[in-house]
Protein backbone atom coordinates (compact mmCIF):
# COMPACT_ATOMS: atom_id res chain seq x y z
CA UNK A 1 0.00 0.00 0.00
CA UNK A 2 1.83 3.38 -0.96
CA UNK A 3 1.12 7.26 0.30
CA UNK A 4 -1.41 8.83 -2.00
CA UNK A 5 -0.16 12.40 -1.42
CA UNK A 6 -3.03 14.21 -3.62
CA UNK A 7 -5.65 12.49 -1.44
CA UNK A 8 -4.31 12.99 1.45
CA UNK A 9 -3.50 16.79 0.47
CA UNK A 10 -7.26 16.91 -0.69
CA UNK A 11 -8.70 16.17 2.90
CA UNK A 12 -5.77 17.85 4.34
CA UNK A 13 -7.18 21.28 2.20
CA UNK A 14 -11.01 20.67 2.80
CA UNK A 15 -10.31 20.46 6.93
CA UNK A 16 -7.95 23.05 6.67
CA UNK A 17 -10.30 25.50 5.12
CA UNK A 18 -13.28 24.97 7.05
CA UNK A 19 -10.81 25.30 10.09
CA UNK A 20 -9.98 28.47 9.12
CA UNK A 21 -13.58 29.61 8.31
CA UNK A 22 -14.57 29.20 12.33
CA UNK A 23 -11.55 30.94 13.37
CA UNK A 24 -12.61 33.69 11.45
CA UNK A 25 -16.05 33.87 13.05
CA UNK A 26 -14.45 33.39 16.30
CA UNK A 27 -12.62 36.99 15.42
CA UNK A 28 -8.93 35.69 15.11
CA UNK A 29 -6.71 37.80 12.86
CA UNK A 30 -5.29 36.84 9.23
CA UNK A 31 -2.03 36.80 10.39
CA UNK A 32 -2.41 34.53 13.11
CA UNK A 33 -4.56 32.06 10.55
CA UNK A 34 -1.86 32.49 8.18
CA UNK A 35 0.96 31.18 10.37
CA UNK A 36 -1.29 28.38 11.56
CA UNK A 37 -1.76 27.14 8.08
CA UNK A 38 2.39 27.32 7.40
CA UNK A 39 2.85 25.34 10.63
CA UNK A 40 -0.05 22.87 10.14
CA UNK A 41 1.47 22.70 6.08
CA UNK A 42 4.69 21.67 8.02
CA UNK A 43 3.12 19.06 9.93
CA UNK A 44 1.62 17.38 6.97
CA UNK A 45 4.85 17.14 4.99
CA UNK A 46 6.33 15.97 7.84
CA UNK A 47 3.89 13.23 8.32
CA UNK A 48 4.08 12.86 4.19
CA UNK A 49 7.67 12.51 4.09
CA UNK A 50 7.34 9.77 7.07
CA UNK A 51 4.51 7.62 5.76
CA UNK A 52 6.30 7.48 2.20
CA UNK A 53 9.79 6.69 3.40
CA UNK A 54 8.81 4.11 6.39
CA UNK A 55 7.54 0.74 5.55
CA UNK A 56 3.44 0.56 5.26
CA UNK A 57 3.10 -3.66 5.61
CA UNK A 58 3.07 -5.92 8.71
CA UNK A 59 6.52 -7.06 9.45
CA UNK A 60 5.41 -10.15 10.44
CA UNK A 61 4.13 -11.65 7.27
CA UNK A 62 7.94 -11.41 6.17
CA UNK A 63 9.40 -12.96 8.96
CA UNK A 64 6.84 -15.78 8.58
CA UNK A 65 8.07 -15.79 5.32
CA UNK A 66 11.65 -15.67 5.41
CA UNK A 67 11.44 -18.74 7.88
CA UNK A 68 9.80 -20.87 5.85
CA UNK A 69 12.38 -20.19 2.98
CA UNK A 70 14.94 -20.92 5.36
CA UNK A 71 13.42 -24.12 6.80
CA UNK A 72 12.80 -25.44 3.05
CA UNK A 73 16.54 -24.57 1.89
CA UNK A 74 18.24 -26.73 4.73
CA UNK A 75 19.62 -29.94 3.24
CA UNK A 76 20.49 -31.46 6.54
CA UNK A 77 17.83 -33.65 7.46
CA UNK A 78 18.61 -33.60 11.43
CA UNK A 79 18.55 -29.87 11.58
CA UNK A 80 15.84 -29.86 9.74
CA UNK A 81 13.80 -31.87 12.04
CA UNK A 82 14.99 -30.05 14.97
CA UNK A 83 14.29 -26.68 13.60
CA UNK A 84 10.84 -27.85 12.69
CA UNK A 85 10.30 -29.10 16.18
CA UNK A 86 11.77 -26.16 17.98
CA UNK A 87 9.56 -23.12 19.59
CA UNK A 88 9.39 -19.52 17.48
CA UNK A 89 11.65 -18.09 19.36
CA UNK A 90 14.99 -20.01 18.35
CA UNK A 91 13.66 -19.58 14.69
CA UNK A 92 13.15 -15.95 14.88
CA UNK A 93 16.67 -15.58 16.83
CA UNK A 94 18.04 -17.23 14.08
CA UNK A 95 16.10 -15.19 11.40
CA UNK A 96 17.86 -12.18 12.97
CA UNK A 97 21.03 -13.34 13.02
CA UNK A 98 21.05 -14.45 9.28
CA UNK A 99 19.75 -11.17 8.59
CA UNK A 100 22.57 -9.44 10.81
CA UNK A 101 20.78 -8.14 13.55
CA UNK A 102 22.94 -8.16 16.97
CA UNK A 103 22.51 -9.54 19.81
CA UNK A 104 21.27 -6.28 21.65
CA UNK A 105 18.86 -5.55 18.66
CA UNK A 106 17.73 -9.42 18.86
CA UNK A 107 16.82 -8.51 22.94
CA UNK A 108 14.80 -5.68 21.99
CA UNK A 109 13.02 -7.48 19.07
CA UNK A 110 11.65 -10.37 20.86
CA UNK A 111 11.61 -9.18 24.37
CA UNK A 112 13.96 -11.87 25.40
CA UNK A 113 17.06 -10.60 27.60
CA UNK A 114 20.65 -11.05 26.45
CA UNK A 115 21.51 -14.14 28.41
CA UNK A 116 18.13 -16.04 27.29
CA UNK A 117 19.55 -15.26 23.87
CA UNK A 118 22.97 -16.54 24.14
CA UNK A 119 21.79 -19.82 25.85
CA UNK A 120 19.51 -20.70 23.25
CA UNK A 121 22.27 -19.84 20.02
CA UNK A 122 24.82 -21.82 22.15
CA UNK A 123 21.93 -24.91 22.60
CA UNK A 124 21.66 -24.58 18.79
CA UNK A 125 25.42 -24.55 18.53
CA UNK A 126 24.91 -27.93 20.23
CA UNK A 127 23.07 -29.20 17.72
CA UNK A 128 24.92 -28.35 14.39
Amino acid sequence: MSYNYKNEYIKWYAWKENEEKILKELGVSQSQIDELRRYDYDQFKAERRYKTKHLLFDENFFINRAINDILDNIESEALYEYLINTDKTILDIILLKIQGYSVKEISQITGLTTHQIYKKIKKIKKVL
